[in-house]
């Protein structure tokens, strides 16, 4: 198969294609600045914010499109969750139009909103944010014209991603750089939200095992399934990486937005996995 990938060149997407590239498969990476240095990784100059009618012709008219890129993902209020909305609808409906089977885009679990427990594809969508807003938006626009374009879907929903903090932007990410600045605590909430936390290789593997099938499609929770206290995620990190900063528990409360304890449902995830024809 031929797989595009855009955001390739991104914190989860290197992981994305560096894997698949692993396995021996066909990988293009569509990239704005066309600069990718992944090797085995072909590359396409795209900006998929301003794609032409003929996109789908342009790639190299691929099997599937791991549909990865987003700005500011980890900004939950930017304005360019719905500023570029339009432009991600846009290049979905086009590479459908042309000729696309197989469209596969990355979800979150800011689309739930405020939730308490396991997650699975039935749960209803609330969310609380922008970035949740826009992608639970996205992810009902191309349910619809995969539909209509008689395409298999799949939206692979996230949770809490670690891993290659230096490149990441996630809470780890910020006490690195208490770290380095030499400040003696962290600030933190109670610690005691319950997460599903996963290392960003294994999510990258899992996202390139079940794009490698299609009889399990719809949404997919990409996840641990296991969930752990932050509490006992920061504590393990800093023993890992023999940090000397302190954490400061009970700084600040929690976001209005943020659920006590949530988690993903891998039921839908180890059917793909065990019918994957690229096994992790």
């Amino acid at each position: 198969m031929k797989i595009l990938v855009t955001g390739g060149e991104g914190y989860i997407g290197r992981h994305v294609v560096s894997w698949l590239v692993s396995k021996n498969q066909n990988v293009v990476v569509a990239s704005r600045r066309n600069n990718s240095v992944i090797p085995g990784a072909e590359v396409v100059r795209l900006d998929i914010l301003d794609v032409s009618d003929d996109v789908y012709d342009i790639t190299g008219r691929p099997d599937v499109v791991i549909h990865l890129a987003w700005e500011d993902g980890f900004r939950h209020a930017s304005s360019k969750h719905l500023g570029n909305l339009p432009a991600h609808i846009d290049f979905i409906h086009k590479m459908l139009k042309g000729g696309l089977r197989h469209i596969v885009s990355l979800g979150t679990m800011h689309e739930i909103g405020f939730h308490v427990g396991a997650v699975n594809e039935n749960t209803p969508c609330s969310p609380l944010n922008l970035y949740g807003i826009a992608k639970d938006h996205l992810r009902k626009v191309q349910e619809y014209l995969a539909k209509e374009c008689g395409a298999h879907s799949q939206w692979l929903r996230c949770y809490y991603i670690r891993g290659d903090d230096e490149f990441n932007s996630s809470i780890f990410t910020k006490i690195l750089q208490a770290e380095k600045d030499g400040r003696p605590d962290f600030p933190l909430n109670s610690g005691e939200i319950l997460y599903d936390f996963i290392d960003v290789e294994s999510l990258g593997a899992q996202i390139g095992s079940v794009t490698s099938q299609t009889e399990i499609t719809g949404i997919i929770n990409c996840c641990s399934g296991d969930p752990i206290t932050l509490k006992t995620m920061v504590l393990r990190f800093l023993e890992e990486r023999e940090l000397k900063i302190k954490p400061n528990w009970g700084s600040f409360p929690l976001r209005p937005y943020d659920s006590r304890a949530v988690w993903g449902d891998r039921t839908k995830l180890d059917e793909a996995l065990a019918r994957a024809s690229i096994k992790i």
